[in-house]
């Protein structure tokens, strides 16, 4: 029998710290407030840092930066100041720390082994649906042990391994294109539709059925975005007719949760609070914040600048005009800058890309307290990192 320690390998505690981001088991973490579970691992982490890889990288400088602009908001407004927000934030700024250096200094993962776990997660995510929707079939509505907990009143749709549809939508939209980036690098180039189905049958079959079983608004948005990874470069007919065909979709369909999406984004259009919530309340708590950003957001003043302080954007109510993407209400639009920073150096590789979609349309631009927005980019900082391994053998290879 191996000893105990020898199962405290980088690589398997990286990808703990990876699928436990990016899943949320309710009978242990609850649906809502603190998961004391993460958090543990959280405060472990500094020691995993120190013991395993206590090299000063990329995201160690911009995060300082960047808790230092959150420390000045909140005492600049201490009569808002709460320290537990401020110090849990912490916590995941050096949980993230912690894997990025995992991954990027010491190597932890392989690419066939990212593959796979990426791929696993997907699975789970489908199985733990499937079994949910068999529960819903049978009149059962409360099943803790399978993450169910309560009726979301969307017919068979379920909350699968997060606490609400539209987390699924996110963790599965990041996970499968971090899956189809992976095979980008297997392969060489941009995959086809026929060697997605060639190479990734059962995954993609797994992701559709979750993205559509779930009854999200969410995940209909993000299968657009998906499905963008599909259309030709340079076949411009074929991308027109594609582009038309997915509005038309997208326009005419009547299902729930495209009707959602639909009457969602309509309602964007008009950048007006109330008709966003009148359209679906779900989608309103992921609208609302960037109407907000666009309508609400002065930067003539020092509060545009450096924020309101802790809380601010939730002080008065969830839906008001205060709640703003990427923390801008609370820490001020200098924060929400260096976290981009942040973002395109350690996280994203390209601007233009199908990431930033994700990132700015699922993920909203925030990573702040929210366990599921930093697992979701915890998997594509594997990728830029992988993607970036790549080209340096390109070079590499071409300079000898």
């Amino acid at each position: 029998m191996k000893p105990v320690l020898s199962y405290f390998t980088t690589q398997n505690i990286a990808a703990f710290i990876l699928i436990l981001f990016c899943i949320q088991y309710i009978p242990i973490e609850s649906r809502d407030g603190i998961s004391y579970l993460k958090l543990g691992v959280s405060l472990i982490c500094p020691f995993i840092f120190i013991v395993k890889s206590p090299q000063i990288s990329k995201p160690v400088v911009y995060f300082a930066i960047y808790y230092m602009l959150v420390i000045i908001a909140a005492i600049s407004h201490p009569a808002t100041l709460r320290w537990s927000t401020v110090l849990f934030m912490a916590t995941f700024l050096i949980t993230y720390i912690t894997f990025y250096n995992l991954i990027v200094v010491q190597h932890a993962f392989s690419k066939d082994f990212f593959a796979s776990l990426i791929r696993k997660l997907i699975y789970a995510y489908c199985i733990v649906l499937i079994l949910q929707q068999c529960l819903l079939i049978a009149g059962i509505k409360i099943f803790p042990l399978l993450n169910l907990v309560q009726d979301l009143e969307r017919g068979l749709g379920a909350n699968s391994l997060t606490y609400e549809p539209s987390s699924v939508a996110v963790i599965l939209s990041f996970a499968y294109l971090s899956l189809l980036r992976m095979r980008e690098l297997d392969l060489g180039h941009k995959l086809t539709w026929a060697e997605v189905w060639a190479n990734e049958r059962l995954a993609t079959l797994a992701f559709f059925y979750t993205m559509i079983g779930v009854v999200s608004g969410t995940a209909m948005v993000a299968l657009a975005i998906i499905a963008l990874y599909f259309i030709p470069r340079k076949n411009y007919i074929l991308s027109i007719l594609i582009v038309f065909i997915i509005a038309l979709l997208f326009f005419n369909v009547d299902f729930l949760p495209l009707n959602r999406a639909r009457d969602s984004f309509l309602a964007f259009l008009t950048l007006d609070r109330e008709k966003v919530m009148q359209a679906d309340a779900s989608a309103a708590a992921r609208i609302i914040p960037i109407v907000n950003t666009l309508t609400e957001l002065d930067l003539t003043s020092w509060e545009g600048w450096f924020g309101h302080g802790v809380d601010y954007g939730l002080s008065k109510w969830i839906f008001s005009e205060r709640t703003m993407v990427g923390g801008i209400a609370d820490y001020g639009f200098l924060s929400f800058i260096i976290m981009q920073l942040a973002v395109y150096s350690c996280m994203i590789k390209r601007f233009f890309s199908l990431e930033t979609l994700l990132w700015t349309c699922i993920g909203l631009l925030t990573l702040a307290n929210v366990p599921l927005n930093w697992g979701a980019m915890m998997m594509f900082t594997v990728v830029r990192y992988f993607q970036t391994e790549y080209r340096n053998e390109r070079c590499f290879s071409n300079n000898s």
